[in-house]
């Protein structure tokens, strides 16, 4: 589904000559982890004029925010200007409206994009919103060396010029931006290097009797993507039980705290072998809820800091027990 909303270009005496608009579905990712980058194609949309009467957009200033009116500190991420003067590409025509899109590139660090995606997994609905706002300077062109035009001093080899007269104000409401979580997790995430680079740098091993113990990881990640709270911990214990079948411990004869301990040497006594043992445990007690709703725990309570923090401590207990 389409989330467009326009807002009027609005010169001084309430004359509308055009507007712009964003298609919240048509956004994406790109960049990857090293350079990620959030793409906005912004759609400017100028009103017939007479030909002696042209105007166009010739610059743009975008910024990002969570709420409209968003000051300058709280904006999400730098600023962006365009401008729009070579060739004009969005200037008036005489008998119909020009339409012209131009991509905005909205450079962000990694703590800009956890700060967009914690006020993603905060939205009570399956869309969630981000406020462009907007500085658009228009002026008036006065255009010479046309096809019968008026002639001046410069070669007609040279081309059209134009004469541009930036009206002194020039109005727009922000906008407001709608993104379906599903645009985002599939157009916009894998771009911003989410597909490779999850939470922190952490690396889930693959369990060579587990070709598939990759793609049980991956699903958590996408439940938690999806704001699937309770399935996300679900797929967590399924990633538990496979390195318990790997290393054949069992919860009460043969706990894996014992194995690992056992492989690596450790002294009976030793605090490790007490740590693992608990936080593998309280783990796996907490991923247990999810797919068994008829215990005390309701599933359906979860919420993103807890399926968060399974997932990292799935993802860090693979690491630490892996095999090397």
């Amino acid at each position: 589904m389409a989330h467009i909303i326009k807002q009027d270009i609005v010169l001084y005496g309430g004359h509308i000559v055009g507007s712009i608009s964003v298609n919240g579905g048509a956004i994406r990712g790109e960049g990857g982890p090293v350079r990620p980058r959030l793409v906005v194609p912004v759609k400017i949309e100028i009103s017939p004029q007479p030909e002696d009467a042209m105007v166009a957009v010739t610059s743009l200033t975008a910024s990002l925010g969570a709420q409209q009116y968003a000051s300058p500190a709280q904006v999400l991420c730098q600023p962006v200007t365009r401008q729009l003067v070579s060739r004009f590409p969005a200037h008036s025509k005489p008998t119909i409206a020009n339409e012209y899109t131009e991509d905005f590139r909205f450079f962000l660090s990694q703590a800009e994009v956890e700060d967009i995606e914690a006020l993603r997994h905060t939205a009570s609905s399956e869309v969630f919103t981000l406020y462009m706002d907007l500085d658009v300077v228009v002026a008036a062109l006065k255009s010479h060396n046309r096809s019968g035009g008026e002639s001046t001093s410069w070669i007609p080899q040279f081309g059209m010029l134009s004469e541009v007269m930036p009206f002194w104000t020039t109005q727009i409401q922000p906008l407001q931006i709608n993104i379906e979580h599903a645009t985002w997790v599939n157009n916009v995430l894998p771009g911003l290097g989410y597909d490779r680079l999850r939470l922190i740098e952490l690396t889930f091993p693959p369990l060579p009797d587990h070709p598939n113990s990759a793609k049980q990881f991956d699903k958590a990640k996408k439940a938690l993507d999806e704001r699937r709270y309770g399935d996300c911990i679900g797929e967590c214990r399924g990633l538990l039980a496979m390195w318990e079948k790997h290393y054949k411990a069992t919860p009460r004869q043969n706990p894996l705290a014992k194995v690992i301990g056992d492989l690596r040497g450790w002294a009976d006594d030793d605090i490790r072998r007490q740590m693992l043992d608990v936080i593998w445990k309280e783990v796996g007690d907490v991923a247990n809820a999810p797919p068994h709703p008829e215990g005390d725990v309701d599933a359906d309570m979860f919420e993103k800091r807890d399926a968060r923090l399974v997932l990292l401590l799935t993802a860090a207990l693979s690491e630490y027990i892996e095999q090397r």
